[in-house]
């Protein structure tokens, strides 16, 4: 079977990812203070893209899309480079912040927030501009450190890099912390991450960089699927695993740090979703991409759903509630591989 045939046999189960996916956005932007049936929202949805007059209903729709939107669109940069990145180490528990980008980012923009940078261009704020630099810089140095090493760049150096890089970035934001304990609160509720006070100029600024992060991950299906027959298969097939690692590792962390820049650091979403996918389309990758990208635009949606409406008028963080489902499904996969090395 071949790679555009295994992904058109899986065109149904994407679709009805899809059709979910469609479902919980239709839901979050029906939810809130003032509560709105999916019909509501489906004719408010109407008529903004018609240029109707607005009523009152199209002007709450109007509110709350931008923020769906960036949900879903970060949701879907999680998870489709969690896929990526569990292919590329051959590793069920990698995900996106397993190549320090998360880390860096953290670090970036705690350090924007005890200098008190307040300013922005091109849509980003100054503290979402150093958390999409810090993430940048983390995963070239995550990069530079494994292709020093003497097993240049395979999967084991990334991640014994990336875990090293993770420890050290997090230790500095921890010193940020000590020394400027009093904006504790922001860079605590930032480092849990959410969608609070973003609008359409943060998703307009970081939507470059999710898309082309995101088109690379399905282009990238067909090396992912021989990378994980082993390095020494695909170097017989011609292809290069340092090089394949090197390239498709960056575009991943072009996505992620453009994510976090915008959503604060969310957890789990990466690590979560491609397990879920992978149960309805299999493993081979040009189907489990986009499959990943629908169930983490699906969950992250509905999270913050739950962030903004169970708890009102007190809004959790996002990541908060990720960590809720991820945090013991990594566990339970966790115990579940102890297991079976032991049989």
């Amino acid at each position: 079977m071949t790679f555009a045939s295994a992904r058109f046999r899986k065109a149904p189960a994407i679709l009805a990812l899809g059709a979910v996916a469609a479902v919980a956005f239709v839901l979050s932007v029906g939810m809130g203070a003032v509560a709105l049936s999916p019909l509501a929202v489906l004719r408010s949805l109407a008529g903004l893209i018609l240029g109707r007059e607005a009523g009152p209903e199209q002007i709450i729709v109007g509110l709350r899309l931008t923020r769906a939107l960036l949900a879903a669109a970060v949701g879907a940069s999680l998870a489709s480079s969690g896929a990526v990145l569990q292919g590329l180490f051959r590793n069920p528990l990698a995900d996106p912040f397993v190549i320090g980008s998360s880390s860096g980012a953290s670090l970036g923009a705690v350090l924007a927030m005890t200098l008190g940078l307040g300013s922005g261009a091109f849509g980003f704020t100054a503290i979402g501009g150093a958390a999409f630099l810090g993430g940048l810089g983390a995963s070239v140095l995550v990069y530079a450190m494994a292709g020093s090493s003497r097993i240049r760049s395979d999967a084991a150096s990334l991640l014994l890099a990336g875990s090293v890089l993770s420890s050290l970035l997090s230790a500095c934001v921890s010193m940020l912390l000590a020394i400027k304990d009093k904006d504790l609160h922001q860079v605590w509720f930032w480092l849990l991450g959410g969608f609070s006070g973003r609008g359409l100029p943060q998703l307009a600024a970081a939507a470059p960089a999710m898309i082309v992060g995101f088109l690379a991950a399905v282009g990238s299906g067909r090396v992912l699927d021989v990378l994980s027959a082993g390095d020494d298969e695909a170097a017989s097939l011609g292809l290069s695993p340092v090089k394949a690692r090197l390239v498709v590792g960056a575009f991943a962390a072009l996505s992620v740090s453009a994510a976090v820049s915008v959503a604060g650091s969310i957890g789990f979403v990466g690590l979560v979703s491609p397990h879920i996918a992978r149960r309805f389309v299999g493993p081979s990758h040009g189907a489990l991409i986009p499959a990943s990208a629908l169930v983490g635009a699906a969950m992250l949606t509905l999270a913050d759903t739950a962030a903004r409406s169970f708890f009102a008028p007190i809004e959790m963080p996002v990541g908060a509630l990720t960590a809720f489902i991820g945090a013991p499904f990594f566990l339970y996969k966790l115990a579940r591989r102890g297991l079976e090395a032991t049989r």
